[in-house]
């Protein structure tokens, strides 16, 4: 292993012994506060410094700094194998594909712009009605004592409150009328006249749905301020907060449609009703101390964060639960193939084993409600396709409605959970139309702006200049609650449109989103923290992006250090390489032959070094010959696949041609539509003409789709992860660990203990695993409030296997020994297994026979994943006429 003095052993992170994986106890030095790029061949071991090492221990040190109740809830991290690491500063991560799936995840909500928003939708939103338009705001009564104040010199006005009848017995009413009299109030309006309240009692108040009983009759400039507070406060405390004021109309008083401010917190114009009482018009205007609309009788709920939040019961839309979509039944799903018949399987979903039965059903009763079974899908008409949909409930068949009530009842199994993924299609939720939020939420707006789901719908770009134009909208009080608030805002829409991604909208799905655009997304989230002192680990930025936009990311991770921080990135481009203040090449070769550091200085130092086999191919020294265009072997096109119409996200309505028997690259700057047009639109579009189901995936919108007859398969091989459990592994994803069972099986010691291949398996319970790590070959031990310890398995010593089934012998080795091979090694040991070595061989023609068969697919880097399921795509031996649509395999 090639060591390297100690230079930088001040202001620099000093890692000794870092074992993990298959580093080989080195010791590197990375200096605080610089831009520090890691490099080398994929698997070589750079990761597993960068995030493995630096980053856990950055984060377990930050995580150990809280108390023990609080640890409890947080992430729990081993503690790398190293001898030693410091100083470490506390440490984010950006890894590829760490933004997740979740249906719920947007633009907005992963860069915490939605909980920017918020909180200024707290501050400062004002409910406006969506009845009548109208701001609803609580009246109180110093707001209702200035609205009088206003209220010309002399003008008669009425203070009273609302006695609303509950019962519908008029002498029920006439009671209540009585107990106001004992309460000691003299009058009220009943109609049109005012009345004593002994006289009231009297008239018949069948058709009345309400009386004002008054409080106190006034005049404008002649009372005294503390009579009328005493007025107004005793006529909203016997109103239950509500209040009636009735202003005399004449000169001086506000008009019926009232352009003054006038009730409803004396903050906007009140519509007032006009009432004639005792021959006289009155204005009528209604208070009241709750958020109610006195027109429209609407109550609302009072501003506060968790009312916006589409994750809490209070805030989500009770339809849709905050996805802003709702499960829907499509034929264009369902029925993947029309030109087959109910009796051929144009419903894939019911002909499966385990609901072959609705089929079964459907067939039985078809005869008698005249549904034609063996004719196409597509020929059927709408009484029969309801038939199928809405069922028979008197013949104990749901249909399809009825069969997905059944599958969400039962979604807390995998397999419902699978088939739901499959075959469910999702329609915009007519209640919230798709704004995620309850309507009382959707009722608060900003000063003369939208509510946030509709601001939620704009551009970056456009959100940018909405926030920039709010303060002129808001009054003093306003922009002295929501400054702080407002620049934060305004930070992290800056953040987004420095990375490239003005054109998105801040509801986009993360789903939705290209490799490239949901990297810079959470790269911006990150930029958006604006901290200082920390340690920033970043993973291929490079990865999915065009070159124009490699500058910009650039110049927003050296803004990252500019800041203070640490900033390390897992890197291969030379752009990003050269834009280092240090890089450590780690090498020489991937897996066991790497691990090591190769070299560590500047990049100045990097190309002169004459083992940095990255130097070489930077200085020119080495270069990736390029193949010229006319040598394609003379392969030319067998056909013509063509999109019309493709209209998703960004695609402008564009008819597009791909060239069948060729390699089509499909290319352009990151976010123009690549992902939409393969894997929204191209890829649904074919599995919908092949019959058969894309799984799941979003389908964009399109018009026609000619020239998928000339195919018989299409596979799709996306960057999606290839393993979350440790028993996953490179032989396992192949499917090649089932012929080495069998291989094992077949050995004469094998056959004298009676196993066949399901002993060897350490997937299955009910075969040879160790039953103490479940053959995982770890075990975790609890550490209380500390992160849980993976120690080696004491029963099997790491090995996976019962001692008996370790004792079966091929060629003298064990199956947990072929299990530790690697691909090149394992391709010899097998030699006289043809169809073992035929998939042996994918993993060694995408150069991944450095690795071991049974290493945990937790464990690969980004790049050994891709290759690996691009392997299994081969390895597969699909048919003869297959489109393969691969995303990024670099």
């Amino acid at each position: 292993m090639r060591k390297h003095p100690n230079s930088l052993q001040n202001d620099a992170i000093r890692v000794r012994g870092a074992r993990v994986h298959n580093l080989k106890g080195i010791d590197v030095d990375v200096p605080l506060g610089k831009l520090s790029v890691f490099c080398g061949v994929s698997g070589s071991g750079k990761s597993s410094l960068a995030f493995d090492t630096l980053y856990v221990e950055g984060q377990r040190r930050y995580v150990e700094c809280f108390s023990p109740y609080v640890r409890q809830f947080l992430e729990r991290l081993e503690r790398p194998a190293a001898d030693s690491i410091e100083p470490i500063p506390p440490a984010l991560a950006v890894r590829q594909n760490s933004l997740g799936r979740s249906g719920k995840a947007t633009v907005a909500s992963v860069t915490e712009i939605y909980e920017t928003l918020r909180l200024l939708y707290a501050r400062v939103g004002r409910i406006i009605c969506p009845g009548c338009g109208r701001r609803i705001a609580r009246d109180t009564v110093e707001s209702a004592a200035a609205s009088v104040g206003d209220v010309a010199e002399g003008v008669r006005f009425q203070v009273a409150f609302p006695l609303r009848f509950e019962s519908e017995s008029g002498r029920a009413r006439a009671e209540e009328l009585a107990l106001q009299e004992r309460e000691g109030f003299s009058r009220a309006i009943v109609g049109n006249r005012t009345l004593p309240l002994s006289q009231a009692a009297a008239v018949e108040l069948e058709q009345q749905p309400e009386a004002w009983i008054v409080v106190d009759r006034l005049v404008a400039g002649r009372t005294s301020e503390e009579r009328l507070r005493e007025s107004l406060e005793t006529a909203f405390r016997e109103g239950d907060g509500r209040t009636v004021l009735l202003v005399e109309r004449g000169e001086g008083s506000p008009p019926a449609a009232g352009s003054e401010d006038f009730g409803q917190g004396a903050t906007e114009p009140a519509i007032a009703l006009v009432a004639s009482i005792d021959d006289r018009s009155w204005h009528v205007h209604r208070l009241s101390e709750r958020l109610v609309c006195v027109d429209c009788e609407r109550e609302f709920l009072p501003p506060e964060p968790r009312l916006f939040s589409f994750n809490s019961p209070l805030g989500a839309c009770p339809r849709c639960e905050g996805f802003g979509r709702v499960p829907a039944i499509s034929w264009e799903r369902l029925v993947p193939d029309p030109s087959k018949s109910l009796r051929e399987g144009a419903i894939p979903a019911w002909t499966t084993p385990e609901f072959r039965h609705e089929l079964d059903e459907l067939l039985e009763l078809a005869g008698d409600y005249g549904l034609p079974v063996d004719l196409p899908f597509a020929e059927l008409g709408d009484e029969h396709r309801r038939l199928i949909l809405e069922g028979v409930p008197e013949r104990d068949f749901g249909g399809m409605v009825g069969f997905f009530r059944w599958l969400e009842r039962h979604r807390y199994r995998r397999e419902v959970r699978s088939v739901l993924k499959r075959w469910r299609a999702w329609q915009t939720c007519p209640t919230c139309e798709g704004g995620r939020l309850r309507p009382e939420a959707l009722a608060v707006h900003l000063p003369g702006g939208p509510h946030i789901a509709d601001f939620c719908r704009l551009t970056v770009e456009k959100a940018q200049a909405l926030v920039r134009g709010l303060e002129e909208r808001f009054t003093e009080h306003e922009r002295a609650v929501s400054a702080m608030v407002l620049r934060e805002l305004l930070a992290r829409l800056d953040a987004l449109d420095e990375v490239g991604l003005p054109y998105l909208t801040l509801d986009r799905r993360i789903g939705t989103l290209s490799g490239g655009e949901a990297r810079r997304v959470k790269l911006a989230a990150t930029l958006g923290c604006a901290l200082s002192g920390a340690l920033y680990v970043l993973d291929e930025p490079s990865a999915g992006l065009h070159p124009r936009d490699s500058r910009r990311v650039i110049e927003v991770i050296e803004r990252l250090r500019d800041a203070g921080n640490t900033v390390v990135v897992v890197e291969h481009e030379d752009e990003f390489v050269l834009a280092a203040d240090h890089i450590v090449e780690i090498g020489p070769g991937a897996g066991r032959s790497g691990g090591e550091v190769v070299f560590a200085g500047t990049p100045e130092a990097l190309i002169a070094d004459p083992q940095s086999l990255t130097g070489a191919y930077l200085s020119g020294r080495r270069r990736v010959e390029g193949r010229k265009v006319e040598g394609r072997n003379g392969r030319s096109s067998v056909g013509m696949l063509t999109l019309a119409g493709a209209r998703g996200h960004n695609l402008k309505d564009i008819t597009v041609e791909f060239p069948l028997g060729v390699l089509c690259v499909v290319t352009g700057v990151s976010g123009a539509g690549k992902s939409t047009l393969v894997e929204q639109t191209l890829y649904p579009a074919v599995c919908r003409a092949l019959g058969r189901s894309s799984d799941g995936r979003p389908h964009a919108l399109y018009d026609e789709l000619t020239g998928a007859e000339a195919l018989d398969d299409v596979v799709l091989c996306d960057p999606a992860p290839v393993g979350r459990t440790p028993r996953s592994s490179p032989v396992t994803y192949l499917k090649a660990f089932d012929e080495i069972r069998r291989v094992f099986a077949a050995a004469e010691d094998a056959r004298l203990r009676g196993f066949d291949a399901r002993q060897f398996s350490f997937n299955a319970s009910g075969g040879g695993r160790c039953a103490k790590c479940k053959g995982s070959g770890a075990v975790e031990v609890d550490m209380q409030f500390r992160a849980d310890i993976a120690i080696m398995c004491p029963e099997c010593r790491g090995s996976r296997y019962r001692r008996d089934v370790l004792e079966v012998k091929y060629r003298g080795l064990s199956i947990a020994e072929v299990l530790d091979m690697t691909v090149a090694e394992a391709f010899t040991f097998f030699r006289t297994h043809a169809k073992l070595q035929k998939r042996l061989r994918f993993l060694k023609d995408v150069g991944l026979e450095y690795l071991p068969l049974g290493q945990p697919a937790t464990t690969l880097s980004g790049g050994e994943s891709q290759r690996l399921k691009l392997a299994s795509f081969l390895a597969a031996g699909s048919a003869a006429r297959t489109l393969f649509l691969i995303d990024e395999p670099t």
